[in-house]
């Protein structure tokens, strides 16, 4: 009996120590809701996310505050359209970064399963769109408010007390360590924004300048960067909706009806329509600069001056656990109205045959898109994708090696730099280039039929074999008039069948 109550535990032990496959071992949450989440918590958290879920999430600073804290962005999917979360400009609102954090786990999580979420088909949406995020927008106010003075330099404890009305208490603060509110600190009626403290303060101190602060410059400079058709910021607390600010008249069908969606998805009190001269937050920009729609979610109840307890989470995750994706579904929707970018199916050939592999190809934009990676494997090459950069190197003995970057123009063959018609484009997982990119990486000669849009590859004829002479052999003599030799073919020829 004794040996065999061994022998179980033995199997035990053995079936415990054996690593759990990426997704099973995902299953297990990373963001702890039930803590208070700090700035360290949400780095850490982050980079095991990243890990966790490479094929779908990456991340990057956009600058970093005085006191050297990093304001992290959080990229989710693949596609070209993209929208944009934040939460945590004010300092004691620091459970939409938990809200923030459980988004991108739980849609990471679905993504990387294959499965809908809320309904959702979470692959679909985020093959087509990007959500980015900054969690934590204001993550040294974050700190003061959460862990105190101890976080920061002696040097300027007795500033922070002043702005704080002469008391170390700092669980009301909502303000960054120079005793600036970054929501209100945003270029849309600053001059004009009512209420405002005239010195550095806990709240309400608008600054001596619009996006002056350093967490204010990396937030509009990414916004900028990323282009988004739809912004979140969230806030805390109320249960209330803002999403209108001096929004033009054309664009109120259009922003109303995402409203009421908002409201009914989550319960929270529509307010309303705005033309008053308080701005200065993130949506109230982002509206009268980009003519977008942006919400401004306050989540929760207030229960005096300072944070909402963590307990509330479940409640306002609930509220709010399909917005990501259905902001994403709806950005999308805008982008691509815009980008209406028909795709047109080409065929392709190489040496007047089909690819070894199913390789597709479509024309878009008057650009020939074809899948890289079959026909580089054709050619011999071995190709090599680098997360951390969005890069893929391929190398081969014959050709030498290609390499080139997601969102970049600009490809590298055999050190040389060239330039692309567009950028590589990722579209279910499978990442498309210019079709002159191949051509040139190989040395194949590229043809592109007018009528019927086929894409033909023809291989560069192979070096005959130089045979040594026997040493009885003797040199020829040199011709005494030179022969004309004809140029060689270029490797690539003028398409008239849009841009390869």
């Amino acid at each position: 009996m004794k040996k065999i109550v061994f022998a179980l535990l033995g199997l035990l032990v053995l079936l415990t120590s054996i690593p759990m496959p990426a997704a099973q071992a995902a299953s297990s949450s990373i963001v702890d809701s039930t803590a208070t989440y700090t700035y360290a918590r949400m780095t850490r958290d982050i980079q095991t996310l990243a890990k966790t879920y490479p094929d779908v999430i990456e991340y990057k600073s956009i600058g970093k505050t005085k006191y050297g804290r990093d304001i992290w962005a959080v990229g989710l999917g693949h596609g070209q359209a993209t929208v944009f979360i934040n939460g945590s400009h004010h300092a004691r609102e620091w459970l939409t970064t938990t809200l923030n954090m459980t988004m991108i786990e739980q849609y990471a999580a679905a993504y990387t399963a294959n499965r809908t979420f809320e309904g959702y088909n979470v692959r679909g949406i985020l093959d087509k769109t990007k959500i980015w995020f900054v969690p934590m927008v204001n993550p040294d106010g974050v700190t003061l408010q959460q862990l105190g003075l101890s976080q920061f330099p002696a040097s300027i404890h007795q500033a922070l007390i002043r702005m704080n009305g002469g008391s170390t208490n700092f669980k009301r603060w909502k303000a960054n360590l120079q005793g600036i509110d970054p929501n209100r600190q945003y270029d849309s009626y600053w001059a004009t924004l009512e209420a405002n403290v005239a010195y550095p303060f806990w709240r309400n101190h608008k600054g001596t300048a619009p996006v002056q602060t350093l967490e204010n410059k990396a937030i509009v400079n990414f916004t900028y960067e990323i282009d988004p058709e739809i912004a979140v910021s969230y806030h805390s607390a109320g249960r209330i909706l803002y999403w209108s600010f001096h929004t033009l008249a054309a664009n109120l069908p259009r922003d109303k009806r995402l409203a009421n969606i908002f409201r009914q998805f989550t319960g929270y009190q529509l307010m309303p329509q705005r033309s008053d001269s308080s701005g200065g937050g993130y949506t109230d920009w982002f509206i009268t600069t980009f003519k977008r729609p942006a919400f401004t979610p306050e989540i929760g109840i207030k229960n005096g001056e300072t944070n909402l307890s963590v307990s509330v989470f479940p409640e306002e995750w609930r509220r709010n656990k399909k917005i990501g994706l259905w902001i994403a579904q709806e950005g999308y929707a805008l982008w691509a109205k815009k980008n209406p970018n028909p795709v047109i199916p080409l065929k392709v050939m190489i040496d007047g045959q089909a690819p070894a592999s199913e390789t597709q190809a479509f024309l878009r934009n008057g650009i020939n898109y074809v899948a890289y990676k079959p026909l580089l494997k054709q050619y011999g090459f071995n190709a090599f994708w680098d997360q951390t950069t969005k890069t893929v190197t391929a190398t081969s003995s014959a050709s030498g090696t290609i390499s080139f970057t997601m969102g970049s123009k600009y490809a590298r063959v055999n050190g040389k730099v060239v330039t692309m018609g567009g950028a590589p484009i990722m579209t279910d997982n499978v990442i498309y280039v210019p079709a002159r990119l191949i051509s040139q990486a190989t040395g194949a000669a590229l043809e592109v039929d007018s009528k019927s849009g086929e894409i033909r590859f023809t291989s560069p004829a192979p070096a005959e074999p130089v045979i040594p002479p026997t040493e009885s052999e003797q040199p020829p003599e040199a011709e005494s008039n030179p022969v004309d030799v004809p140029a060689a073919p270029t490797s690539v020829e003028d398409s008239t069948y849009g841009e390869s």
